[in-house]
């Protein structure tokens, strides 16, 4: 059963997903369930440190590359969610 989620993030982060999703042919939605999948298999997964990469990182570099201090303080929700380790 599928259902609805609102997003609130950027204009700029909008365009760039949407033209993502057209030139890999899959919807957003498609994307973000991917996204999900790979949260669960990123936390059996460590890295050569024995470090876990941070799944916010992974989905960032496709769209705007890696989180920079100056994202964090443009938008404090990202900062919370960032700062957790979602």
């Amino acid at each position: 059963m599928k259902a609805k989620l609102t997003l609130s993030i950027s204009e700029k982060r909008v365009r760039r997903i949407k033209a993502y999703s057209a030139r890999h042919r899959k919807s957003v939605s498609q994307l973000v369930e991917e996204f999900i999948d790979s949260l669960e298999k990123s936390a059996k997964v460590a890295d050569g440190k024995g470090k876990q990469p941070h799944a916010i990182d992974q989905f960032a570099g496709i769209l705007t590359g890696k989180i920079t201090e100056a994202d964090l303080k443009a938008d404090p929700r990202l900062a919370q969610i960032y700062r957790k380790g979602l």
